[in-house]
């Protein structure tokens, strides 16, 4: 990394006025329609003829300053044929140390074609491919309603397992969306992962806001935590990405968080969304977090400057609102960030790095 990208780094990281994590949906079309889905009504109404264009995200990332993390989401990412380039331009400007890209995994050409151009041009930042896997073989094909999904995901796996040898800057992740259809067999599936293939890192996501079928919506608090202990305990595989110590125990907290949050109806930390952690909408809308459904405004109405649209009387009041209501939900990404820059959350942070360190290395 260079001096110049560390002090990039270390603003993103530092500044309170600065974002830090970037969730940016490129797309809200999806070619899976899956019943735990909270994004779904958006998914429903096809492409979008107003979505962000490469052009507006390479204004916005000029204007936005340098970014800690970035996530580049859907819909399915790589459903856009200029995903590539949509990606440059964000990463080229906002100079992110990470960069994470969920996907299902079905368009196994597209990924590998589209990392094996960006992972070259971009050494110094590690890329998180996360693979979608909520059970093996047929059973994911079930909850996920695609046939032959489970085919496709192995397919991409092994090209992207290959690629990861070339490239160090990869890491291969599997996450899991926990649900009611799932629950029961989620810690075998997560041990057969864990066996069967060599992802970096395995996770689980609580399904939240709105599913499409409520009935998704799980029901077992002792599973959930059996398998949270499951993932804390496994042996993990040494990576190279950067802190990567520092990085599990962020996850490490989340759970925690998340459990105190969802389950005893704790108030664990002040958010920090809407200030540190900022949702990019497909049409320019940015909000605080995924879960609340005000928009801040539309960058398109402020220059393309993300800034200027949380420094809005609009973005203010839904602040306002965030700290005196106590908001506190199961959000796995603003807990994460909670977790990173909410002063009352570092002695944990640094006890659980260390830990994880001697454990297994970076």
């Amino acid at each position: 990394m260079t001096v110049g990208h560390a002090f990039a780094t270390a603003r993103s990281l530092l500044d309170p006025r600065q974002p830090g994590y970037l969730i940016c949906y490129v797309t809200n079309r999806c070619n899976f329609r899956c019943g735990h889905c909270f994004y779904h009504a958006e998914i429903a109404k096809g492409r979008k003829a107003d979505e962000l264009t490469v052009q507006e995200y390479e204004t916005i990332a000029q204007r936005l300053g340098p970014l800690v993390q970035l996530s580049l989401t859907g819909g399915e990412p790589f459903l856009r044929d200029d995903f590539a380039s949509v990606a440059r331009v964000l990463i080229r400007h906002t100079r992110p140390r990470y960069v994470t890209i969920p996907t299902n995994a079905w368009f196994t050409d597209r990924i590998a074609d589209c990392l094996s151009r960006l992972l070259p041009e971009f050494p110094a930042i590690s890329f998180r491919l996360v693979f979608s896997v909520d059970g093996i073989g047929s059973a994911h094909d079930a909850l996920r309603g695609v046939p032959g999904a489970w085919e496709r995901l192995c397919a991409s796996y092994a090209r992207m397992a290959e690629l990861r040898v070339r490239l160090p800057n990869l890491v291969l992740d599997a996450n899991a969306a926990y649900s009611a259809r799932n629950e029961e067999g989620l810690r075998e599936t997560l041990a057969t992962l864990d066996r069967d293939f060599a992802f970096d890192n395995l996770s689980i996501t609580f399904v939240r806001g709105n599913p499409k079928d409520p009935a998704t919506r799980p029901r077992s608090q002792e599973r959930y935590r059996q398998i949270v202990a499951f993932l804390k305990e496994r042996e993990r595989r040494r990576e190279k990405r950067f802190f990567s110590f520092l990085w599990r125990a962020v996850d490490d907290i989340t759970y925690e968080s998340f459990q105190r949050t969802e389950f005893d109806h704790a108030f664990v930390s002040t958010c920090v969304a809407g200030r540190k952690l900022v949702v990019l909408g497909e049409t320019g809308e940015v909000r605080p977090c995924e879960i609340l459904p005000e928009s801040a405004g539309n960058v398109r109405d402020h220059g393309y400057r993300v800034p200027a649209v949380l420094a809005s009387e609009r973005n203010r009041d839904l602040l306002r609102r965030i700290g005196e209501s106590r908001c506190a939900c199961g959000f796995e990404c603003a807990l994460a960030a909670n977790a990173v820059w909410s002063p009352s959350s570092s002695p944990r942070l640094a006890w659980l790095a260390l830990r994880n360190l001697f454990r297994s290395g970076p």
